[in-house]
């Protein structure tokens, strides 16, 4: 294994952890199962994961 394939798995391993795929994860799928809707752009992606519900009970 060289260097670069290394670094590139090395790369693809902590994108994973931090959780930077997950729009890439979810394109993959929309595309997968070919739904009729146009896909979420990355910032409605993002603003729906980020979504925090506030509840009193």
């Amino acid at each position: 294994m060289n260097r670069r394939h290394l670094l590139a798995r090395l790369w693809w391993y902590l994108r994973e952890l931090a959780g930077e795929t997950g729009y890439d994860h979810y394109l993959a799928h929309h595309h997968k199962h070919r739904t009729a809707q146009a896909p979420l752009t990355r910032r409605e992606f993002e603003r729906l994961k980020n979504r925090t519900t506030v509840r009193c009970c």
